[in-house]
């Protein structure tokens, strides 16, 4: 057995927990101090039963707080201050004493400060802990409701588990609400904070450089990069960024004043939705190549690279169309001496192994195939580790260890074509994917980023090559297929929901609002059609079926009444008709009736009648026969 007021305290400390937990390693650490100071405070206290402090003394207290945070408190910082407001106001409020009214501020502040969590990630664990206060907070309240009347009133397993099916039903009553609120009220494809806040580095995203030989070992980092929802591709697909078409010695870089030209995807169509992961990127990844992005405000440069105004720091969703064929027409030509600029300081024998690749090829395409025939013919090993270094590292490279990455191939490749008069450029992005078939789409990591070249061949166009697929340990590069154990299976069972939530709930914006208001009104038009085209008698019928089903179940209402309640119901229709209208039995119980009545029998109706249902009974039959024999007799009496 437990008392109100303890289960009101205990509800309370569970929901504070339920608020701060999820919050606490986004806030900073003073806020996290405070928090964990105050609540083991206030545990303290309660055990000990005595304040040292007054409530008015830590509100005091606060003043300098807010002061401070206010200070902090900027257009490129202004969700820190509030939200470590938030949870220093929950500490404080944790150490006081606990009235009705402080319990009631903590569970507020609880609830901000798991909405505040939204503000820095919406995982889908922010699911789990918005359910347990949706839990929670019900049954708090319900518990606060007996605390306010009687703080002493002691609570048995029976009712406990009555509070919280209470509770659970209060719960499932909103979920229709929100479900039904979700979908219709606007938002932007974007978070509004992201108006406030300045960019902020990610964890993945393209690089804006390739720079071979600047390390001996390229890390792996297994970080999520994006997730690409659309039917499974063989071979393992490309996935475009990005495009370098400037060369300062080993370095490759973006020049974005991009020759201007007319380019057109061919191959075959392929539609998919991308779900990047939170990075400091302005680049936005499609399969090879996009030729539309649904996203607004984007720019599409003529190399076929789309920039979004900011970086994608925050978690969106958007659809692409692409061409798979792995070309570019171009229909106004190209500036051939823009991408033929080679870098000061080429090695006199990479100069003549691209000389010997332009005599041997009297055109584009017969050079770009000598030129793929010396990477494939020539021994190269595909390496992460051990690779060149220095200034020469691309010479060390082609003539030395014949070592290297996807960086090592591509600038190679790109930098010979150059010398052979064949207009070559870089591509940024990814390559292959593991494919999660149980929710859809692919999964892709950033040790899978990935450089290839794009050769332009005169009256061809932009042609794919990758001199990585050359090497002679090609299939670790190209993720040969590996049959999945129990685990992986279950890691990708986590990820699909992980993917569903991201893109039911944080993806979900205005376009699909808008999508979802097209479908309804199809819907309306098909069914204004269906009435026009003679279904109006039928539909009429129904709805009377419908209304006669009501009418039924309101005339014979009292099917559903138990005995007790049936009873009752003719008891004060007994009484109106026996007494008339001066009684006013409505705000009255059945004690104040039979006195106010003064009847003997009305009094030895409620006496029988209560005996059993104050008791928590059920009314046997012999009883019930009794009780509906002295209500006959009551109806018999003249008033």
């Amino acid at each position: 057995m437990v008392t109100a007021s303890r289960l009101s305290l205990l509800l309370s400390y569970g929901i504070a927990l339920a608020g701060i937990i999820p919050l606490f390693p986004w806030i900073e650490t003073f806020p996290r101090l405070v928090v964990a100071s105050g609540l083991l405070i206030g545990i303290l206290q309660e055990l000990r039963g005595r304040w040292y402090l007054k409530n008015w003394q830590f509100n005091l207290a606060l003043a300098p707080v807010f002061i401070w945070y206010a200070l902090q408190y900027s257009r490129s910082n202004p969700v820190q201050p509030v939200v470590s407001v938030l949870v220093i106001m929950l500490a404080v409020r944790l150490c006081g004493e606990k009235s009705i009214r402080n319990l009631l501020q903590i569970n507020l502040l609880a609830l901000f400060c798991l909405a505040s969590r939204s503000l820095f990630d919406l995982s889908p664990s922010f699911l789990f802990w918005l359910a347990l206060l949706l839990v929670l907070v019900p049954a708090s309240l319900i518990m606060l409701t007996f605390y306010a009347q009687d703080s002493t009133m002691v609570f048995v397993r029976r009712e406990l588990n009555r509070v919280v099916m209470a509770a659970l039903l209060i719960t499932l009553a909103t979920v229709p609400a929100m479900a039904l609120l979700f979908p219709i009220l606007p938002r932007t494809p974007f978070p509004l904070w992201h108006v406030l806040l300045s960019p902020q580095a990610g964890l993945t995203g393209i690089a804006d450089q390739v720079e071979p030989g600047r390390t001996a070992n390229a890390a792996v980092v297994r970080a999520l990069a994006f997730r690409a929802e659309m039917p499974q591709q063989q071979p393992p697909p490309y996935w475009r960024a990005t495009v370098f078409n400037r060369i300062t010695g080993n370095s490759w870089s973006r020049n974005p004043s991009v020759p201007s030209e007319t380019v057109v995807c061919t191959g075959p169509l392929v539609t998919q939705t991308i779900y990047p992961e939170p990075s400091s990127s302005r680049f936005l990844i499609g399969l090879d190549t996009a030729f539309e992005i649904s996203l607004p405000r984007i720019r599409m440069s003529p190399d076929a690279a789309y920039e979004y105004p900011r970086s994608l720091s925050k978690r969106t969703g958007y659809t692409v169309s692409s061409k798979t064929g792995g070309l570019l027409h171009s229909k106004t030509g190209i500036n051939r001496a823009f991408y033929l600029t080679l870098p000061d300081g080429l090695s006199v024998q990479t100069r003549q192994l691209a000389e010997r690749i332009r005599q041997g090829g009297r055109s584009d395409a017969e050079r770009l195939e000598r030129a793929e025939q010396h990477f494939l013919n020539g021994g190269y090993r595909y390496s992460r580790e051990g690779v060149p270094t220095g200034k020469d590292a691309i010479h060390q490279f082609l003539f030395g260890s014949r070592k290297g990455h996807c960086e090592f191939f591509a600038s190679s490749l790109a930098l010979l074509l150059r010398a052979a008069g064949v207009p070559a450029r870089l591509v940024g992005g990814y390559l292959g994917g593991e494919y999660n078939r149980i929710g859809g789409y692919y999964l892709v990591s950033e040790d899978m980023a990935h450089v290839w070249v794009e050769a332009y061949i005169e009256g061809t166009g932009w042609v794919r090559t990758d001199p990585s697929r050359f090497a002679t340990n090609a299939g670790v590069l190209w993720n040969e297929h590996t049959q999945l154990d129990l685990v992986a299976r279950i890691r990708l069972l986590i990820d699909a929901f992980d993917y569903r939530w991201t893109r039911t709930v944080v993806s979900y914006d205005f376009e699909r609002q808008t999508g979802q208001l097209r479908l309804a009104g199809a819907k309306l038009q098909e069914l204004e059609r269906l009435i026009a085209s003679g279904w109006n008698m039928p539909l009429l019928f129904l709805s009377a079926i419908m209304v006669l089903i009501v009418i039924i179940k309101t005339r014979v209402f009292r099917v559903w009444l138990s005995r007790e309640e049936q009873l009752l119901r003719r008891f004060k229709k007994v009484m109106k008709k026996r007494f008339g209208t001066g009684l006013e039995i409505e705000n009255k119980g059945l004690f104040e009736i039979a006195a106010a009545s003064g009847d003997k029998q009305v009094l030895q109706f409620v006496s029988r009648y209560a005996a059993v249902i104050y008791q928590d009974k059920k009314i046997d039959k012999a009883t019930l026969r009794q009780l509906h024999t002295l209500l006959d007799e009551l109806c018999q009496q003249r008033p």
